[in-house]
């Protein structure tokens, strides 16, 4: 069971423990949790007593158990079970009230997002996550971003007025654009569309090349509606499938009001990027760049890109962000805002993606099995959505799907020892599919053997990489 101890913030951390729980598989009952909303003495004593740390930190996790397998059976923890409720003894997080309202109002968002997101991120460490490499701090950090979905943590949450503070509204112009999202693989593309639209539109993962399709991300407002178009990274394509991507990337920038450019500020501002931008701008296009991930970074490196890029002729604008954190996320939506020359809303308010289910499901099969398994695989697989229909006069959703893949040596590492492999990615495929298509899923998994497909156009096509769609 999960116990909250706080004055305030009780639901908010309950929720953000519950969701991380369903996210991994785990019932909330089989567990036993305490989060506590600590004041700044108490974290400096728990630094100083049990980490020789003599500081003050924004969450500290104590796990306790030394290791948390998945699928998670309470049976396997005969010796860290609470004789008192049944549960397993899963540790204890302390976060920080006065720092976390610090850095909500650094990230410019709601005290109880990031509340949450601390909570998220201490809940990731008891069940085993750790950040000890940039690899694994991305990769937790994007679960935790998206266990904040799920439970309606997005984007900054406004202040309404009061009775008497609210005036009349001006009646304001509405305007509306396409803007195609560049750049090279990995630099946070997909990371960004998801986290300004507040929805997951494309799947993400610290792997290169994740996107293959241009995906449409609409973004509403009152008084604009912006459509991001999400493109395959820029790199030179070894065969088929890469080809493919590249037309998409380029078919992306037709009809566009401008482009906005990804630049990984971890990798800092490459050659290739400045060759990118200046093609774009010699082309004629508008350029806002984005400098992506400056949490990781420090204030020098972030102003030496800066400086090279503001030296730069024509572009539009530049903006630091991280889009993991949705930090600085608004001033971008501002400079794109000017750039806007439609007055026509071009999908319904409540859209977020042009895709439809079916072609999401496949992406979010797609994105679990990027995430679990070896690096010599993830390129050479695709993923077939077989069936995806509703039950007659239930509102219950069955997929059959395919992950494909190109050797008969890779069919075993996608299925793991004795299968366990292919049922995590399904049951965390649709874990994420219930979610967004707010119904029961039933979902089965094969893994079959087409070699070579990504020189294939005919398997291409069935998975859903048309040429004909971009040429």
């Amino acid at each position: 069971m999960i116990q909250v101890y706080a004055e305030k913030y009780e639901e908010e951390l309950r929720n953000a423990a519950s969701a991380a729980c369903e996210k991994l598989g785990v019932n909330p009952d089989d567990i036993d949790v305490e989060i506590n909303l600590s004041d700044e003495e108490e974290i400096q004593t728990l630094n100083r007593e049990e980490r020789g740390i003599d500081k003050v930190t924004d969450v500290l996790s104590f796990q306790n158990l030394a290791d948390v397998r998945f699928p998670f059976d309470k049976e396997d923890y005969p010796d860290d079970v609470n004789p008192e409720n049944g549960a397993v003894l899963l540790g204890e997080i302390f976060i920080c009230r006065k720092r976390a309202e610090e850095q909500a109002e650094e990230y410019g968002h709601s005290i109880e997002r990031e509340v949450s997101f601390l909570c998220c991120h201490g809940m990731l460490h008891l069940f085993g996550y750790d950040h000890d490499t940039e690899e694994k701090e991305r990769e937790m950090q994007e679960l935790a971003e998206e266990i904040l979905l799920s439970v309606g943590q997005t984007r900054e949450k406004g202040f309404e007025k009061s009775t008497e503070e609210k005036t009349e509204e001006k009646p304001v112009a509405f305007h509306s654009g396409f803007v195609a999202v560049m750049g090279r693989p990995n630099a946070g593309k997909s990371t960004l569309i998801n986290a300004v639209v507040g929805e997951k539109v494309s799947i993400v993962s610290w792997k290169p090349q994740t996107t293959r399709n241009k995906i449409k991300g609409i973004y509403n407002e009152k008084d604009c509606q912006i459509v991001f178009i999400d493109t395959p990274g820029l790199h030179k394509p070894k065969n088929s499938l890469g080809d493919y991507m590249m037309k998409s990337a380029a078919s992306a920038t037709e009809g566009i009001d401008c482009i906005l450019y990804v630049i990984d500020g971890e990798k800092g501002y490459l050659e290739q990027d400045q060759a990118n931008i200046v093609g774009y701008t010699n082309a004629g296009f508008k350029v806002v760049v984005a400098v992506n991930k400056v949490d990781h970074i420090t204030k020098d490196k972030v102003m030496e890109i800066l400086t090279q890029l503001n030296a730069m002729q024509h572009l539009t604008a530049v903006v630091p962000i991280s889009a993991l954190r949705e930090r600085n996320l608004q001033p971008l939506l501002e400079e794109i805002k000017k750039l806007l020359t439609d007055t026509i809303k071009y999908y319904d308010d409540d859209s977020y993606t042009d895709k439809n289910m079916r072609f999401i499901a496949g992406e979010i099969i797609r994105e679990k099995a990027l995430r679990l398994l070896d690096k010599e695989v993830p390129y050479g697989i695709g993923v077939d959505i077989r069936e995806y229909a509703y039950r007659d006069g239930k509102d219950i959703i069955d997929i059959n799907a395919d992950i494909i893949c190109e050797k008969q040596a890779h069919k075993p590492i996608i299925l793991g020892k004795d299968g366990a492999l292919i049922k995590k990615i399904a049951t965390y495929a649709r874990q994420d599919i219930e979610k967004i298509a707010g119904s029961q899923v039933f979902l089965t998994v094969f893994v079959r053997v087409k070699e070579d497909w990504r020189e294939n156009d005919s398997v291409m096509r069935d998975i859903g990489y048309d040429k004909k769609d971009i040429d």
